[in-house]
């Protein structure tokens, strides 16, 4: 009877420890986000055609992963496929002329067959049905002061959103910013609407930061990611700023890279033309900034202090630079988690694009043994969450 009696007690005991115990575990922390490679896809390009390219844009067409790139010599979109990984499509656009569309810049995928085209030096639009070759142009007058719609200056890629028949672009300040106090630069907009149908436009009450200039000058360079959110992200900021709607106001969330310091080295506005020219180079900074849909994330690229070493190739590392990361947002900008990519990497991250599959990132680096000049060639990383 006591040997039951005592197993019983033990029981009781033993039972409650186990609910006192699930009641006082703590969690375990949620992994981080990282971005795991996996394979590479090559698409055979001609003698013509560059294996880093202009403009990229992504386009699912529920069967088949379709890859536009621009073609600047020729002034030609390009679709490949991901599955085939070929060229399935090409159309060359004429610079002068009845169909002239100037010399193409960027361009906004509407559907397979619908695309909207932005010339590099004139403030119209092109509606072009690439099938048939068809092409319709609209006039617009950008804001006083701000230049004609503005895609990629740069490292800094920025895409457009279609909303209710306005087109978002992203713009700039037409003078020298240098010149703006920090309040003038605080009431500089970011981006403007064009009306497809009359071509009016309208500025977005989207700026810099108040803040952003202060007492000495950083970079004034941003990206735009337009999605679900308009998300900007700048040059010097540790912040990303956004936005649910075009109209309404911008608010920041720290997204702060941990290869960064606190402080990022100001504008040499006294320096030499040297100095000002390695300015973006060697300086922390973020870069491009691209919403990832199919996952619900955002990628911020962020580029840690350079040191330049004897015999560097400085204008190669405008392009391609040595070390980078990315900075994995959620769809409510909150950082969980970040991925560095070292010396040994040899990507070429301005040339990234997100498909169905996940993040692709250019390996046409010019030093990286897996670049090949007749191949435009993209590593997919999976993100690991």
């Amino acid at each position: 009877m006591k040997t039951k009696q005592s197993l019983y007690t033990l029981a009781i005991i033993a039972f409650s420890f186990l609910i006192f115990s699930c009641g006082n575990s703590k969690p375990k922390d949620k992994p981080e986000a990282s971005l795991v490679p996996s394979e590479t896809i090559n698409f055979p390009i001609d003698n013509s055609t560059s294996n880093v390219s202009s403009f990229l844009a992504y386009h699912d067409n529920s069967e088949d992963g379709l890859l536009f790139s621009l073609n600047q010599q020729t002034n030609e979109i390009q679709a490949y496929s991901l599955n085939e990984q070929k060229l399935v499509y090409q159309h060359s656009y004429d610079i002068d002329g009845p169909k002239g569309v100037g010399e193409i810049s960027a361009f906004h995928i509407v559907r397979f067959d619908s695309i909207i085209i932005f010339p590099a030096n004139k403030n119209s639009v092109y509606k072009s049905n690439i099938l048939k070759g068809s092409v319709e142009g609209l006039k617009y007058e950008p804001p006083l002061g701000y230049t004609n719609a503005s895609f990629r200056p740069s490292a800094f890629p920025s895409n457009s959103a279609l909303t209710n028949g306005n087109l978002i672009v992203k713009t700039s300040f037409m003078g020298n910013p240098y010149l703006l106090s920090d309040d003038q630069m605080a009431s500089t907009h970011l981006a403007y609407s064009i009306d497809l149908n009359s071509g009016r436009t309208t500025p977005l009450p989207h700026f810099f930061p108040k803040g952003y200039w202060g007492d000495k000058k950083t970079y004034f360079r941003f990206s735009m990611s337009a999605g679900s959110k308009f998300v900007y992200s700048f040059f010097g900021d540790h912040n990303v700023y956004y936005s649910d709607s075009p109209n309404s106001k911008l608010t920041p969330v720290l997204a702060e890279s941990k290869y960064f310091k606190k402080s990022i080295d100001r504008y040499p506005t006294d320096g030499s033309p040297e100095d000002r020219g390695m300015y973006p180079i060697v300086t922390p900074h973020y870069g491009n900034i691209i919403y990832d849909q199919y996952r619900e994330v955002y990628y911020r690229f962020c580029f840690p202090a350079v040191e330049i070493q004897e015999g560097d190739n400085i204008s190669q590392l405008l392009s391609f630079p040595k070390t980078f990361s990315i900075l994995i947002l959620d769809k409510d900008l909150s950082p969980v988690g970040e991925t560095y990519f070292g010396k040994n990497a040899k990507l070429a991250p301005y040339n990234s694009f997100v498909g169905k599959d996940g993040l692709y990132i250019s390996i046409n680096h010019p030093e990286n043994s897996e670049n090949k000049e007749d191949f435009m060639s993209f590593k997919r990383f999976e993100l690991i969450w």
